[in-house]
């Protein structure tokens, strides 16, 4: 706890009273000086009864980059005390109202964040200065405190002609698969939006989807996909792996993963998606295991040399040739940004 430069002057102001009515005795320089006096000393009392606010920071839910979502700040407090709250992040994260003016315990603070760089990135710390009602007295807490914030890499729509080259891959051919339809049934978590029946749906309430089901939805097989990359290329492979994996998902095909931080069974559904995603977040750069490269039916690579490239049982081409009608070889600019 220390003074604010108006707690000194109003000390300033008690120690010239005291001065002043020792020297020339007036005594009508208390009625000034007492309630001065009394007012440092309150300050100082209410400051040090508050003490150190215990702090519960609500962090926001992993997503993809620029995207923006609210952080919540809760105090507890024995009493309302006003303070200056200021909150920080690192260089993935920019932060939009992290500093207040408020009374703490009177309602919670929030504030939102936009996500800038893939990876996980930290909230904090956290800084809090307590001042009395009259500014006389403060005390400055800190709280070191790290929340984590999971960043996905950016998900692009594969639009270009080549992406039918994934519908043929081992194991993975789903488009015969699907031809003969079944039944209607009501939309499960993990269900694919392409196969909601939206004539049905749109009887139905709000929210309450309907989606077609395929004569051996069951057996659509399954696809690997390894992801390897050079150093500074770790970014740009990962959104190309992510691209290529949801579309698998969205189309019903089990899709596993392979890389440098880590492998996944094939699986199918919303868990499986978050679990490639996650994965996909925090990969740097690096290769897999021989064993696991060589019984993957996708191998997504990077460098300076090659730029993205993507292997299949037939051919290489490079991932700008799955996102629009590039000619192989030339690394076309991405345009359209998909949120999952």
């Amino acid at each position: 706890m220390r003074l604010t430069r108006r707690g000194k002057g109003a000390v300033g102001v008690v120690a010239l009273g005291v001065v002043a009515s020792v020297l020339f005795g007036a005594r009508e320089l208390g009625v000034i000086v007492l309630p001065v006096l009394v007012a440092v000393v309150g300050a100082a009392v209410q400051v040090r009864r508050a003490g150190r606010p215990a702090v519960t920071r609500q962090v926001p839910e992993p997503g993809f980059i620029d995207e923006t979502k609210q952080v919540t700040l809760s105090f507890d407090v024995s009493s309302p005390v006003a303070a200056t709250v200021e909150d920080h992040a690192d260089d993935g994260l920019r932060l939009h109202g992290g500093r207040f003016e408020a009374t703490l315990g009177a309602t919670d603070l929030t504030y939102h964040v936009t996500y800038t760089a893939r990876g996980r990135h930290e909230l904090g710390p956290l800084s809090v200065r307590i001042v009395d009602v009259l500014g006389l007295a403060e005390a400055e807490q800190t709280y070191g405190a790290l929340d984590s914030v999971l960043v996905f890499p950016r998900v692009y729509a594969l639009t270009g002609s080549t992406r039918h080259e994934l519908n043929l891959l081992p194991e993975g051919g789903f488009e015969h698969n699907r031809e003969e339809f079944d039944r209607l049934r009501e939309y499960d978590r993990g269900d694919s939006l392409r196969d909601v029946h939206w004539k049905s749906s749109a009887k139905r309430a709000a929210d309450d989807l309907v989606v077609k089901e395929f004569v051996s939805e069951e057996d659509v097989g399954d696809v690997t996909i390894a992801c390897e990359s050079a150093m500074g290329w770790d970014d740009h492979v990962a959104e190309a792996t992510a691209s290529i994996a949801l579309y698998l998902l969205d189309s019903g095909i089990r899709v596993g993963l392979s890389a440098p931080n880590g492998e996944l069974e094939t699986d199918a559904g919303a868990d499986q998606r978050e679990a490639i995603l996650s994965l996909l977040a925090t990969v740097g750069p690096g290769q897999v295991p021989d064993e696991h490269r060589s019984r993957a039916n996708v191998v997504v690579t990077g460098s300076e040399s090659t730029g993205v490239r993507v292997e299949m049982p037939e051919r290489e081409v490079p991932f700008s040739s799955f996102v629009e009608d590039a000619p192989v070889g030339e690394e076309a600019a991405v345009h359209e940004e998909v949120r999952a």
